[in-house]
């Protein structure tokens, strides 16, 4: 079911976004001519001191070995990209200390092996495409629905520019800036936060 527009533009211009929103409805952050896999590689994939890139997803991605799936022309699909902010986020949800990006992933990924019971890709590749719904959307597609689809198979419930997270005690991620970027095969959508599909 969708949201009254009135609702979505009172969301939207709350948070002091209604001329960004206008901007991505138009294009926003354009990045055609390049993939989301080129999009997202771009961050360099080296663990660094920059938590506003994509450094840990592009890792994850390699690891899970969905980069060709994200690289393919005819994707067509919306990805809601965890900045590296958000795995370090995740990382001390889930009692990581430290505050570096390569620290938190080997936390992350010390997690997912206990929880994969010994294997963490299996977990790790229904999480990022737990972060791929079907189809390219713009933010404001985004905003005016209750829930979106995945490629996992569960629906995410959205909460104006919120996504609801499966596990109840962890925060909901955000859409944040660029807030919108448009690929040749489809659009990022940057998070602050990394989504669960199951309860951690």
């Amino acid at each position: 079911m969708r949201k009254p527009l009135i609702f979505v533009v009172a969301v939207l211009a709350s948070l002091g976004l209604v001329a960004s929103v206008a901007l991505a409805a138009g294009g926003g952050n354009n990045n055609r001519g390049n993939s989301i896999t080129e999009v997202v590689a771009a961050s360099g994939g080296d663990f660094d001191g920059n938590h506003q890139d994509y450094d840990m997803l592009l890792n994850a991605v390699l690891a899970a070995d969905l980069a060709d799936a994200l690289d393919d022309p005819a994707l067509d699909a919306t990805v809601f990209a965890p900045k590296d902010a958000a795995f370090v986020r995740l990382a001390k949800d889930l009692g990581y200390s430290g505050n570096d990006e390569a620290g938190a992933f080997d936390a992350i990924v010390s997690f997912l092996t206990t929880a994969g019971g010994g294997d963490p890709i299996p977990l790790l590749t229904d999480i990022l495409l737990y972060h791929v719904s079907p189809g390219e959307k713009t933010i404001y597609r985004v905003a005016s629905v209750n829930s979106v689809p995945t490629l996992q198979g569960e629906r995410i419930g959205v909460d104006g520019l919120r996504l609801v997270d499966a596990d109840p005690d962890l925060k909901n991620p955000a859409i944040v800036r660029p807030f919108q970027i448009r690929a040749e095969n489809g659009t990022i959508l940057p998070l602050n936060r990394v989504l669960l599909p199951i309860d951690a």
